[in-house]
């Protein structure tokens, strides 16, 4: 459903639709041009988009959750690495459009500049159709992602989870080592026993920890599961 809408916007109207595409190197690279812009306007707002609609259908569709556990599950949809996934799985970085210097670093396959542009193609979408239907199309991409997590309970804090989990096998608690990168975002690896467990990258450091602690939390229940 998305795929198919984006597709058309890029055959049957790209002229106007690849400001949702240009990234702001491109414009730094080619500023005597003044009729280009970069997306990040409406990466701004396509930011708004996502996380109300998201809240809307939780709200509307799992009465039963709290306040608490709703922007748990939030956070598992709108978060960098969750939202670049979504960019990746609709192609769209093949149709991003940077520049030179941001080619040569391979922006163009960069979790954080994946995540901004699914962000100001929905910003655009919202732009073009409507809220209404922008939601429509958002929830399509996001249902079951959305299902699986809350069957699941894996919106629980993985933090915790990890902790409870290290406290019952008699280990250490785990040491987080964070270290911001060239895009501002955040690079978290996890010790437990100065021992290197897992990583996590994030736009916030707490999203990049969490990241972190599910990876190891996964590792740790696959070892039980082979004893």
């Amino acid at each position: 459903m998305m795929f198919e809408l984006l597709q058309k916007l890029i055959n049957e109207n790209f002229d106007e639709f690849k400001v949702a595409l240009t990234h702001s190197s491109y414009i730094n690279e080619n500023s005597a041009n003044k009729d280009i812009q970069s997306n990040e306007r409406l990466e701004y707002l396509g930011d708004s988009v996502i996380s109300y609609v998201v809240s809307d259908y939780l709200y509307k569709n799992y009465p039963d959750l709290q306040e608490g556990d709703l922007s748990k599950i939030r956070s598992e949809i709108v978060n960098q690495r969750s939202l670049s996934n979504y960019s990746k799985s609709l192609q769209l970085g093949n149709y991003l459009i940077l520049g030179k210097g941001e080619e040569v670093s391979n922006g163009r396959n960069k979790t954080s500049t994946l995540c901004n542009l699914f962000e100001s193609v929905v910003g655009y979408i919202s732009i073009t159709l409507g809220l209404e239907q922008t939601s429509k199309y958002l929830i399509d991409l996001f249902k079951d992602k959305i299902d699986e997590i809350y069957t699941n309970k894996s919106y629980f804090d993985s933090k915790s989870l990890l902790q409870e989990k290290l406290q019952e096998i008699g280990e250490e608690l785990p040491e987080y080592v964070s270290e911001t990168l060239e895009d501002a975002s955040f690079l978290v690896k996890l010790y437990v026993n100065k021992e290197f467990i897992s990583q996590g990258r994030g736009r916030k450091k707490v999203e990049a920890e969490k990241i972190a602690a599910k990876k190891a939390l996964s590792k740790y229940n696959n070892l039980k599961n082979d004893d």
